[in-house]
């Protein structure tokens, strides 16, 4: 049992978690789609395995200085279906990652862009070095802005709408 458990724990990690250009998803209704980059990383196409219909994302947030995206699968909104989301590190200086976020809708079956709600005003533009706390179910954006650092603490209200929990500078 002992020798089964390393295997076990690495093979959880992995599959809820990773990075790549190229991923794979089996949601838990079952259903599975391949998801990659193309035309330099600006569009998305995602195939759903079962019914082979594609989804297309286009003008992806993508490095105007060449930096490569990658792709990151987890569950970004908390209801046990997988999302993803494309990130690159910023054109700048190189000291932050932005994301964009895509969710999972098991209604239509395809994947939505998660924007910030036009009613909050957070620090960060964008989402930027995304931490996600499984335990109190919140998404953390940081970035910097001249000499300060800024943290928004995102988190769902009960209608399942993403709210600003809280912000700071530092």
């Amino acid at each position: 049992m002992k020798k089964l458990f390393l295997p076990i724990c690495l093979f959880f990690v992995f599959s809820i978690s990773y990075s790549q250009n190229e991923v794979s998803v089996i949601q838990k209704d079952k259903s599975k789609f391949k998801i990659r980059f193309e035309d330099d990383f600006e569009t998305l196409k995602i195939k759903n395995s079962k019914t082979g219909q594609i989804q297309v994302i286009n003008n992806l947030e993508a490095s105007i200085t060449g930096k490569q995206s990658r792709l990151e699968v987890n569950d970004f909104n908390f209801d046990g279906f997988t999302d993803f989301a494309s990130f690159h590190t910023d054109d700048g200086m190189g000291v932050y990652t932005i994301y964009e976020i895509f969710i999972f809708n098991p209604k239509t079956k395809q994947f939505d862009s998660l924007n910030f709600p036009s009613n909050f005003s957070p620090k960060c533009d964008m989402f930027c070095d995304v931490k996600i706390d499984k335990i109190k179910k919140t998404l953390t954006s940081s970035c910097r802005g001249g000499a300060r650092n800024h943290t928004d603490v995102w988190k769902y209200d009960k209608n399942k709408k993403l709210i600003l929990s809280k912000t700071q500078s530092y």
